[in-house]
């Protein structure tokens, strides 16, 4: 038997126990906010399904995996009471969470982009389906319980490694090997969201940043240099011109001197020619 005839099957199974990752995911939420038991199975059907529910009624491919495959809303429903049951506040159940939901973010990414591009669309739609079925159940989730969704800033990368697994999925799509590009997608996405909450990646924030205010803080800095330049070229000449200015009263002093030292010669000489003069008369 050949890899390709198996992978369908293991790879349902894999992304039937991302449903019930991203069902007991929703559950942990709706514990966290006091909820019932319904609270738990609708957070976990949002989390677990959304995803996927808003791809399938863009592409218009049939109606949605989710209501006609009863093993997701099974999966989803099963998560729910998973989280209904048992706590999962240890370190070690918290780290098993986040690496299996890392994994289910690149298998989903995959379903997404591969489905897109076997419907005929281009590669953008199919980047954009890719990412919606990996984030569009969390953001879901987040509405309904009434706070911003996590992909939209100060958190650690989550969006940003679907976007990234997107890429091997439609590179050997288009090569002719879409179980190597599911498997592909599946490991860089997985990896790429475990690396980035282990060490705490995330895209940098816009602290109220513009292109006004860089071009009005660069015609400021020009204009302060601009004043600085000028005030030390004139400090310069200031001080050339003193320097100037005590040369030319030096020169005037020595002349005066040497004048007055001439002015001395020529009256003794008058005098000693007078003098002369007396003595010959």
């Amino acid at each position: 038997m050949d890899f390709s005839d198996i992978f369908p099957t293991v790879f349902h199974v894999f992304d039937v126990g991302g449903v019930v990752v991203a069902g007991i995911l929703g559950g942990c939420v709706a514990r966290e906010r006091h909820f019932d038991l319904v609270g738990f199975m609708a957070l976990a059907v949002m989390a677990a399904l959304g995803g996927g529910m808003i791809r399938d009624v863009l592409l218009q491919m049939g109606p949605p995996v989710a209501l006609t495959n009863t093993y997701y809303l099974a999966g989803a429903f099963t998560g729910a009471l998973i989280a209904f049951l048992l706590r999962f506040d240890g370190k070690w159940a918290r780290r098993s969470l986040i690496v299996a939901d890392g994994f289910v973010l690149g298998a989903w990414t995959a379903t997404g982009t591969l489905k897109a591009l076997e419907g005929g669309f281009n590669v953008l739609p199919a980047i954009l389906m890719g990412v919606i079925a990996a984030v569009g159940g969390g953001m879901i989730l987040d509405v309904a319980v009434a706070r911003v969704p996590s992909i939209f800033g100060g958190n650690t990368l989550y969006a940003t490694p679907s976007l990234v697994a997107t890429i091997p999925a439609i590179v050997l799509w288009e090569l002719g090997q879409p179980s190597l590009a599911t498997l592909a997608s599946t490991a860089v996405g997985g990896g790429l969201c475990i690396l980035a909450r282990a060490l705490r990646w995330s895209l940098p924030v816009n602290n109220d940043y513009s292109l006004q205010k860089s071009y009005v803080r660069l015609r400021v800095s020009l204009a302060q240099y601009a004043r600085a330049y000028d005030d030390a070229r004139k400090s310069r000449h200031h001080a050339h011109s003193g320097v100037s200015s005590g040369q030319d009263a030096a020169l005037r002093e020595f002349q005066k001197e040497q004048n007055s030292k001439d002015s001395g010669l020529l009256a003794r000489s008058r005098r000693t020619k007078r003098e002369r003069n007396q003595v010959n008369q």
